[in-house]
């Protein structure tokens, strides 16, 4: 289905570019680029706006605003490339309804960097400055980037409540250059009076209370930055600014305006495309097709209580999963519970499942209401704990059950079971961007006990760790791994694995080499999967950037999945490469 829209959405594009072309606009044929001697065109290509189109018989339309942007980007390329004089003159030639774009650059000098000095500085050491400006002798002098980073400099000394620091950068150009750095760090900072706007007096306390600053403080970026997230994250507020004001005649006192916008209290959201969902607790998220529709109420009873009520429905594209997921959920949050800030959340909720490890696929219920609690360090990182009490119903399962009484009922139908758990995960997020990663690392470690002094009818522990590092060998290149290591204990091997407590591997996310969950299967057609109850997982990558839409990424996973840990070596070890 996906495909004939995509093949329909392109026959549209397509015939309407020849059926109905429009006489008026110009589009670009060719892009020359004469005189860079240091820098490849390959290099200078991407960085145009105005450039020919990638997609046959879709020239890019010519805008002549955007050809003088593309030549001041490249002038700023090369200035932070050394070449300090570079001059880059730009024209194009009309022909029919297209255009050829020419660059003349002249290069000039390429100037390096020979010496730093930096006077004045007390709170920040030279070493420090010089990593946060980009400064290294011998490299080529990128004032561009000097300029960007100036503010990154300024704000480090406000961690040291040197809020009127003054930086003046001095380079000087002889053969190389030499930059003089004069630092005035000023007096230590105050917080005098703090002030809200945008709300009501009588909701002032719900602000205050997430300051972590008070009047008479030191004034601390840190906390500045840190109260305006505490702030974003209680819900309430579409805009939240900070503004210090000095106070008049006094050099080392602010007063802090804080500006909020409320967000509107009872509101319809909606939204829905192609976009990962968690079909499974124990699965990492599949690709689907999914909406959603929500009711939430920011405020009820004019406190900060958050209540919702939202129904999603996911399609994934997996052929294993060919049925949709349908949960609903009623939900109360807050931030602060009995005076103490402990973000909490109570949800009831239903969904539908599909158990695999039935001869006939069916859908299985699930319900019940769960309570988590989450304390951030940062905006990524955190420890959180969730306490589940759910019921599965499912019709079609027949097995044995034991009673009370030691009594065997043989073919019973078991159609409604109780499990109770509690979980505790710590995550920590230390990776340079959420998204495209570069250095850093993420450690995170899960643990969930089933059943026990809970109660319920199951009784199980899981532990799985997982940790994720990433280096950039140059600009272009990154080398990323992750490790995971899980281990199941009690489980009981005549139960069925509804949300996929047991350990699986397979697919996009884990081993590339095998379809999803299809590592293990337990009949000859490879149909079912099975899990184990102990888990490793290694994934390698080299992620070669060869553009910003296009890249290429060599991989290597290895696998384990046993249920012994005496099976846990080498002869076990399944493994894949691709790219």
């Amino acid at each position: 289905m996906i495909r004939k829209i995509y093949l329909i959405l392109i026959s549209y594009f397509l015939v309407s570019s020849f059926v109905f072309p429009d006489e008026d606009i110009i589009r670009i044929n060719s892009v020359t680029i004469n005189g860079n001697e240091s820098i490849s065109r390959k290099e200078l290509i991407p960085l145009l706006r105005q450039r020919p189109s990638k997609f046959l018989f879709m020239g890019a339309v010519f805008n002549g605003r955007l050809l003088k942007m593309d030549a001041l980007t490249l002038k700023n390329y090369f200035i932070s490339k050394g070449f300090l004089n570079i001059r880059i003159n730009e024209t194009y030639k009309l022909i029919d309804d297209y255009v050829d774009i020419y660059f003349e650059i002249i290069e000039g000098k390429q100037y390096f960097l020979s010496k730093v000095e930096i006077v004045g500085n007390e709170s920040i050491s030279n070493k420090e400055i010089k990593t946060i400006l980009g400064l290294k002798e011998g490299l080529p002098f990128n004032s561009v980037f000097i300029k960007e980073r100036l503010t990154e400099l300024q704000r480090q000394f406000e961690n040291y409540s040197k809020l009127f620091s003054e930086i003046d950068i001095n380079p000087i150009i002889t053969d190389s250059v030499t930059i003089s750095i004069l630092i005035k760090e000023g007096p230590d900072v105050f917080v005098n009076k703090i002030f809200i706007e945008g709300i009501d007096l009588i909701d002032s306390s719900k602000v205050l209370r997430e300051l972590l600053f008070t009047s008479g403080d030191y004034y601390l970026i840190n906390n500045i930055d840190n109260s305006k997230q505490r702030l974003k994250d209680s819900g309430l507020y579409s805009l939240v600014n900070f503004i210090p004001v000095r106070v008049a005649d006094s050099d080392n006192l602010v007063n802090i305006i804080i500006s909020l916008n409320k967000l509107k209290q009872r509101e319809w959201l909606s939204a829905g495309g192609f976009e990962p969902i968690e079909f499974y607790e124990g699965l990492d998220p599949k690709d689907a097709i999914g909406a959603f529709i929500e009711f939430r109420n920011r405020s009820i009873f004019k406190t900060n209580t958050n209540f919702s009520t939202k129904l999603m429905v996911g399609f994934p594209l997996d052929e294993e999963f060919s049925e949709p997921r349908i949960r609903y959920d009623i939900g109360l949050n807050s931030i602060w519970i009995m005076g103490l800030r402990l973000p909490t959340s109570i949800n009831s909720f239903y969904e539908t499942l599909i158990n695999y490890e039935q001869d006939n696929i069916d859908q299985v219920e699930r319900y019940g209401i769960e309570m988590s609690q989450i304390i951030k360090f940062d905006k990524r990182s955190y420890i959180q704990n969730i306490t589940v009490w759910e019921y599965f119903s499912d019709d079609n399962i027949k097995n044995n059950e034991i009673v009370s009484d030691d009594s065997l009922i043989n073919n019973s139908s078991i159609k409604n079971f109780q499990q109770r758990s509690l979980s505790i995960r710590y995550h920590l997020d230390k990776k340079n961007n959420q998204f495209f990663p570069k250095s850093g690392y993420l450690f995170d470690i899960y643990f969930k006990s089933t059943g026990y002094f809970l109660g319920g009818e199951r009784n199980h522990q899981k532990l799985d760790i997982s940790f994720q590092s990433y280096h950039s060998l140059n600009k272009k290149l990154v080398f990323a791994s992750k490790i995971k290591l899980g281990k199941l204990w009690s489980w009981n091997d005549s139960d069925v694995d509804y949300s996929y407590e047991k350990f699986y591997l397979g697919g996009s996310s884990n081993m590339r080499g095998w379809q999803n969950l299809k590592y293990m299967t337990v009949d000859q057609l490879g149909e079912t999967p099975i899990g184990g109850t102990i888990r490793f997982l290694t994934n390698n990558e080299l992620r070669m950037q060869f553009s910003q839409s296009l890249g290429l990424n060599l991989f290597y996973d290895g696998g384990i999945l046993v249920n012994d840990i005496k099976e846990l070596n080498k002869n076990n070890l399944g493994v894949d490469i691709g790219l």
